[in-house]
């Protein structure tokens, strides 16, 4: 009997070496007597273990999360200061844009400014006024390219009106003048909140003609200061602007002695 088993033994043990070797052979149909192949255990169990640490967990979604959130936010207050700064600069760009073109008309006007009298409603008025706010003078420079017979010569005022916070510009055609006609009007300056005058000579004065000159004197009517200061205040901006007039200085009377 003992031998007898010894057989079975040792044929059940070349079998099994025989489907191990067929196995290798033709792993994906060959299988042993319970289903599984030698080589298919380890090779499912290592795709499980694959499997289960290929994914994310639930704290490192929320962590990814968070940091994307706060990246968002860093760029979202980058962004909007980047146009924040645009629309300034757009801003500052056209103001200061209408301050150009306001200093580029007082300079050709004061450029043109002449010792011209005025006569306005039969009373002759100096060439160049600064009394109580009010700032006019005659200038010259009108071109005449149709030939119509129009004066060279104007009368130009400039006017503040503080509650409107504008800065006008009149422009009279003529030097003579009944009162009737009616200037042409445009706005220089807007957002201006403040407005001054300055007349520069031998020191700076408020007003003009000057207390010394003889008003009964057409002569002295047509005197003109060294220059002109502006001092105007636009959003909270202060600027000094400073134009050198014609020099008059031979229409004084001379000393005798």
């Amino acid at each position: 009997m003992q031998p007898k088993n010894k057989k079975n033994q040792t044929l059940h043990a070349q079998h099994s070496c025989s489907s191990c070797t067929q196995t290798k052979r033709n792993p994906r149909s060959s299988s042993t007597a319970f289903g599984i192949s030698c080589e298919e255990t380890p090779l499912r169990s290592s795709v499980t273990r694959r499997n289960r640490t290929s994914g994310f967990t639930l704290v490192e979604l929320l962590v990814a999360i968070a940091i994307f959130t706060v990246l968002s936010a860093m760029g979202w207050k980058v962004f909007d200061y980047l146009i924040k700064v645009k629309e300034r600069n757009t801003e500052h760009e056209i103001n200061l844009g209408q301050l150009q073109e306001a200093y580029q008309q007082v300079l050709r006007d004061t450029v043109q400014a002449v010792p011209l009298t005025a006569n306005i409603k039969s009373e002759i008025q100096p060439a160049l006024i600064l009394q109580n706010g009010r700032f006019s003078f005659s200038k010259t420079g009108v071109t005449d390219p149709l030939q119509q017979g129009i004066s060279p010569d104007e009368r130009v005022e400039y006017q503040y009106r503080a509650d409107e916070k504008k800065l006008y510009r009149l422009k009279y055609r003529h030097l003579n003048s009944t009162g009737r006609e009616q200037p042409e009007s445009s706005v220089l300056l807007s957002e201006v909140d403040q407005f001054e005058v300055i007349v520069l000579n031998s020191n700076e004065e408020t007003s003009w003609p000057d207390a010394q000159a003889d008003l009964m004197n057409v002569t002295q009517k047509q005197r003109l200061p060294k220059g002109i200061k502006i001092k105007l205040t636009v959003k909270d901006v202060a600027y000094e602007w400073i134009f050198s007039l014609l020099n008059t200085d031979y229409l004084q009377p001379k000393d005798n002695n």
